[in-house]
């Protein structure tokens, strides 16, 4: 599903978009509406397989993960690992603490339930950065 929601005074460059990968509906349905708040089209998966494809034919400028999903350590690293998709940025939102590698393109982690506005200054971070990685 690919749903924009146009903002005039983004915070963010250009209209990004953020693949949004997890599979309660609810968190996926919040992190949308506070994703599109910051002016960025959304994508959204609820599982590894359709994530890895909507990356790979989408190209998002960020992508946020739920780890707990079934592949979902797998996911992190089958993105990081892919020569098209390792520079794409990673903000995990978990319900399980998560401490990034440093190989790995996970640029931050939100334990939920989370701060938006934690969540808005680490996607910031994140679309700005030159490289598109936070630092």
């Amino acid at each position: 599903m690919d749903l924009t929601s146009p903002a005039s005074e983004s915070p963010t460059a250009g209209h990004q978009t953020i693949l949004v990968i997890e599979d309660d509906p609810t968190i996926a349905e919040i992190l949308q509406l506070l994703l599109e708040d910051l002016g960025c089209e959304i994508i959204r998966a609820a599982t590894g397989q359709q994530a890895f494809e909507l990356a790979r034919s989408q190209r998002p400028d960020l992508i946020t993960l739920d780890l707990l999903l079934p592949d979902g350590r797998d996911l992190v690293m089958e993105l990081g690992s892919d020569a098209e998709l390792a520079a794409i940025p990673i903000i995990v939102v978990s319900g399980r603490a998560y401490e990034p590698r440093p190989e790995s393109n996970v640029v931050g982690a939100l334990l939920k339930p989370f701060d938006a506005t934690e969540l808005e200054n680490l996607v910031r971070r994140a679309l700005q950065a030159p490289t598109g990685l936070a630092s």
